[in-house]
């Protein structure tokens, strides 16, 4: 019996610890710990890192230890704090500099002596850091240097600047000063003239036509300009066509007498000047078109663009000396000039003000182009600016050409 107790008692106790390790509750989620929390944050900013520091992931993740406390650390840093601040990086845009230039020699509408040196000057503020620019240019021309061209050196202290340069005898008549500095251009009209001596030699200066200018084959081509001492008291003038760089295609030429002061003359271009051939060259002196004169001033040398009367650059409007035109009311003014493909045979020449028609007349011109007509403005007519209208056509066909002018008291 007493064996049988000992057994009941050690059939309670088995049966009591069987019940205790298998009625137990779902044992609690484990908190997240300290290495947890980081791995997860750095997950968001991986590729960040990775290619910053081309570090490769590990292969295995880290296994949290059991007894690392719960407690919250600062997390690792997201992707938005690992990238730089747009905001932060934008650059901040400077003021641009303004300029301004002051001119003091020349003075507006003064004359300055060609094939001589002149000296221009003046100052600038701010200082700038590079040289100024300056180009003299004939009313009408774009570029090219054809009267002067020079860099003048600012002084660092006073923000003056001086160059003295020659005037080339190419052109005479109204002009333009050009002083240039970072996109600030000051202009100043000027009025470039020849020398009243004889110590300069034979001069021949060209003001129309300009470098580049269309010349269309089969029309009138018009020409003047200014001469001083020429020889034999004559002017040549000569058309070479392609290849226009040599002497060897001379298209057409003139021969006539001259003296001191302005000339005027017209060639006739040859119907197939324009064949296989896009570029003319202009040349007018005096002593003969090839002569190896020394004392020779070339004046003209310059490269025309010829086309064809069939080509639409050719449907266009010059008139002579247009630059020194001048009105008077009562008064009556010659105009001479050229009108290539004109509507129905002829066209209007016209003095208007803010589109108001201050005088009219209709000139026809002939199988070259040419013409002549005769403008005089009312006796009434109020003096001031205003603009000379060539036209021809009318709706689709109408095309005009405006010239600024002066209509005098």
């Amino acid at each position: 019996m007493k064996i049988l107790k000992v057994s009941a008692t050690l059939l309670a106790f088995f049966l009591l610890f069987a019940l205790t390790a298998c009625g137990g509750s779902t044992p609690p989620q484990a908190t997240p710990t300290a290495t947890t929390a980081a791995q997860t944050n750095q997950a968001v900013a991986t590729s960040v890192v990775e290619i910053a520091t081309d570090t490769p992931a590990p292969d295995e993740p880290t296994t949290a230890p059991t007894d690392v406390p719960t407690a919250t650390t600062e997390a690792a840093p997201t992707e938005e704090a690992a990238v730089p601040a747009t905001e932060d990086a934008t650059a901040v845009p400077t003021e641009p500099v303004s300029y301004t230039i002051t001119v003091d020699n020349p003075q507006p509408n003064q004359a300055l002596t060609v094939a001589q040196e002149f000296t221009f000057s003046g100052s600038i503020s701010p200082i700038p850091s590079q040289r100024l620019e300056l180009e003299l240019l004939a009313v009408g021309s774009q570029s090219d240097s054809e009267t002067a061209f020079a860099f003048a050196d600012v002084d660092a202290a006073t923000g003056t600047w001086s160059v003295t340069t020659p005037l080339h005898p190419r052109r005479t008549g109204p002009a333009t000063l050009h002083v240039r500095a970072a996109g600030v251009d000051a202009t100043v009209p000027v009025t470039l003239r020849l020398p009243d001596d004889e110590t300069a030699g034979a001069i021949v200066t060209v003001n129309q036509p300009l470098m580049g200018d269309v010349v269309v084959a089969g029309q009138t081509l018009l020409i003047s300009g200014e001469s001083r001492n020429l020889i034999d008291n004559k002017i040549q003038v000569g058309l070479f066509g392609c290849p226009a760089d040599t002497d060897e295609n001379l298209e057409a030429s003139i021969e006539f007498e001259a003296g001191n002061g302005t000339w005027r003359a017209q060639i006739i271009l040859p119907e197939t000047a324009a064949t296989n051939c896009d570029t003319a060259r202009l040349r007018v002196t005096t002593g003969g078109l090839t002569s190896g004169d020394p004392s020779v001033t070339w004046a003209s040398d310059q490269f025309l663009t010829l086309v064809p009367a069939s080509d639409e650059r050719a449907n266009l409007f010059t008139v002579l000396e247009a630059n020194q035109l001048r009105f008077n009311p009562g008064r009556a003014t010659e105009l001479v000039g050229t009108a290539v493909n004109a509507v129905d045979g002829q066209i209007e020449v016209a003095l208007v003000r803010d589109g108001t028609v201050i005088a009219t007349v209709t000139a026809v011109p002939d199988v070259f182009g040419y013409w002549e007509a005769t403008l005089t403005p009312p006796a009434d007519a109020q003096p001031g600016e205003l603009q000379l209208r060539l036209s021809t056509g009318a709706d689709d066909d109408y095309r005009e050409w405006l010239l600024p002018t002066t209509l005098g008291s």
